[in-house]
């Protein structure tokens, strides 16, 4: 069992990018984004409370 937060590693990222539509060009890297989604999801802060300096701001996230 996995009790803290960890970011994915290369092979569950390559997985994951399968299912995401990554061939348009975007302002945010879609792998920072998943990553800061799992981190609410495991560790149930509120989005506002996103740490910059690791994510993308929490509005883009959130959206």
């Amino acid at each position: 069992m996995q009790r803290r937060y960890t970011p994915l590693t290369n092979s569950q990222w390559e997985v994951i990018k399968q299912f995401l539509n990554c061939g348009r060009k975007r302002r945010l890297w879609l792998r920072r984004v998943f990553d800061a989604i799992l981190y609410i999801t495991r560790t149930g802060c509120q989005w506002r409370n996103l740490s910059q300096t690791r994510f993308p701001a929490w509005s883009a996230v959130y959206s």
